[in-house]
């Protein structure tokens, strides 16, 4: 009897097996069959303005996967639509997945811009907030800080180009222009005031950055793109205490490079 149920119970096994086989490989074959009924785009750009929009998208998708309505879905390489996708530079992440329903669905994370660059060729680019270069679009542009002046770096010479922001604390090694320039560029976009008043960097020909803001004709002189906490908490303190009371436009020149020191120049 023990003998019978064992072989019993080793047949059950068998058949549930089987049964699972069947179950998995009939779900399957109605998946590779279900027509796509919609491709759903949503494309997220955080606080950044749009770089990059749904008719983009689904360009990309129509060069790599074709028509994707009406098509069965074992015909659809999602894996190569979200590879296509992410390698647009002005997309930072993409995902592609499908459901039972026909129902495809392409998720994007924009690149966020933090500063457009105009070299010294007048070549116009992008430096985004993880440190990467990024080409302009004819037909959107970012609202963002704007560096110009003795800048050599070109988009179309280095378009893999990111700044190793995993080693930005202060060093001679690491005290590049475009290091500096990413640096400066995102402490003003994250700080509420400077962010509002400061609309433009200029880079001379001593790579230094000299700052030209929304409000007053005066030029800030800032020097290098270091100590950057200390160099704006007194400007904004000489803004409180000194221009408030005499007048945006007393100077032409305020000089912020050396240490406890803001030294103006009068009209």
């Amino acid at each position: 009897m023990k003998k019978f149920l064992k072989i019993l119970k080793i047949c059950l096994l068998i058949l549930l097996a089987a049964g699972t086989v069947f179950v998995v490989g009939y779900a399957d074959r109605v998946h590779y069959n279900q027509i796509c009924t919609a491709v759903n785009i949503s494309i997220h750009y955080g606080a950044a303005d749009p770089l990059v929009t749904k008719n983009d998208i689904d360009s990309i998708i129509t060069r790599n996967g074709g028509s994707l309505k009406g098509k069965p879905m074992g015909y659809i390489n999602t894996g190569r639509i979200e590879r296509a996708i992410t390698k647009q530079p002005c997309v930072a992440r993409a995902s592609v997945y499908e459901y039972n329903d026909g129902n495809i669905f392409v998720e994007v994370n924009q690149r966020k811009p933090v500063l457009r660059i105009i070299n010294r060729n007048y070549e116009s680019f992008y430096l985004d907030e993880e440190g990467a270069l990024l080409p302009t679009n004819l037909g959107y542009a970012a609202r963002v800080l704007v560096a110009t002046g003795a800048i050599d770096a070109s988009y179309r010479k280095n378009p893999g180009y990111q700044v190793n922001i995993l080693a930005l604390p202060d060093s001679i090694y690491y005290d590049s222009l475009m290091t500096n320039l990413y640096r400066l560029a995102m402490f003003i976009t994250h700080d509420p005031f400077f962010k509002l008043q400061i609309d433009q960097v200029y880079v001379t020909e001593k790579q230094e950055f000299e700052l030209i803001p929304r409000i007053g004709d005066h030029v800030i002189l800032l020097g290098k793109g270091t100590d950057l906490e200390e160099k704006f908490r007194k400007l904004q303190a000489f803004y409180r205490s000194g221009l408030n009371q005499i007048g945006w436009n007393k100077y032409n020149t305020i000089n912020i490079k050396f240490r406890n020191q803001v030294v103006c120049s009068k009209i």
